[in-house]
């Protein structure tokens, strides 16, 4: 039995969640309207890229 990849995506040094496919992770990481570093990591895969402020929808400023 194969064990699940888990991937794990952070903005700095916060942990924003756990999803099961990169897709996923990045569709989350894009609706949350954070700026910032992002990492996404799993296992044998890790994904580094950065938001600025003015790339995010609905910014204020």
């Amino acid at each position: 039995m194969m064990k699940e990849n888990i991937y794990t995506l952070f903005v700095g040094f916060r942990k924003l969640g756990e999803s099961k496919s990169i897709l996923e992770a990045k569709e989350f990481a894009k609706s949350s309207n954070l700026a910032g570093a992002f990492n996404l990591i799993g296992k044998n895969y890790s994904d580094s890229w950065y938001v600025f402020k003015s790339e995010v929808k609905n910014n204020e400023n």
